[in-house]
């Protein structure tokens, strides 16, 4: 089975990145590691065990147009499941082994698995938090042919939602029918910079963490016109409702 990582990358340290490229080499399962990058290029990836794919410029949006590139491609090329992995996170070496047997568990054939993540910040520190309703991280994503129709979503998230790509694709997938599945434990570390994240494990908050409001995204989508919203849900393929 021919199986793809994608990771979008822009300016990101090259010990993060060489971190990613391990974590995918070390799988159980071999696949093909294809990095994107957005507009910041790295020249040292190009003598790397990865494939590397070069954009012209940044797109601004949290890589969600070379994510969707990257991942059209893979598509495109024969690849039969397609994950996601950011350039700060890293994969446990079984993670596309216990996506495969997701597959294997469920009664119709799912379209997307789901892996299970855990949390911690860039010093090590876990974070217990429950996931939010609605938002499956682009890190746990596993694309089966079912959900390849969908991909192109990715770069067609406007930019006043770039910022909730995750849940907009997620919703996506959903509006397509695509059937899921989930993995048995988790597989994905996802290391967290949000202020929220850090607040939940009691460590100070620096200056520089991320924080996501969502008022003014909720603000644009409620100012569309009736026209306008109906042709932001046949771009996006999902019908978007923030709070």
């Amino acid at each position: 089975m021919r199986i793809c990582i994608v990771t979008p990358y822009w300016q990101e340290p090259r010990s993060l990145l060489e971190r990613c490229i391990a974590s995918v080499a070390a799988q159980h399962v071999a696949c093909d590691h294809l990095l994107v990058a957005d507009g910041a290029p790295q020249d040292w990836i190009d003598a790397a065990p990865v494939r590397h794919l070069q954009l012209d410029r940044n797109h601004a949006d949290y890589g969600n147009a070379a994510r969707g590139i990257g991942a059209l491609l893979a598509a495109g090329e024969g690849y039969e499941a397609v994950g996601f992995l950011d350039a700060d996170n890293r994969i446990d070496p079984d993670h596309v082994a216990l996506c495969l047997a997701a597959t294997a568990e469920q009664p119709d054939a799912p379209d997307v698995v789901v892996a299970r993540r855990r949390i911690e910040l860039p010093c090590g520190t876990p974070v217990a938090v429950d996931e939010e309703p609605g938002l499956v991280d682009t890190n746990c994503l596993f694309l089966l042919p079912g959900a390849f129709p969908v991909i192109a979503r990715w770069a067609l998230i406007p930019p006043p939602l770039a910022a909730v790509g995750d849940r907009v694709f997620h919703a996506a997938l959903g509006a397509a029918g695509c059937r899921m599945a989930h993995t048995a434990r988790a597989s994905v570390t996802y290391v967290s910079q949000w202020a929220s994240h850090y607040a939940a494990s009691g460590s100070p908050v620096p200056a520089d963490a991320r924080a996501l409001d969502v008022e003014p995204i909720a603000g644009w989508v409620a100012g569309l016109s009736p026209e306008e919203r109906r042709a932001l849900d046949h771009r996006v393929g999902a019908h978007i409702v923030l709070g």
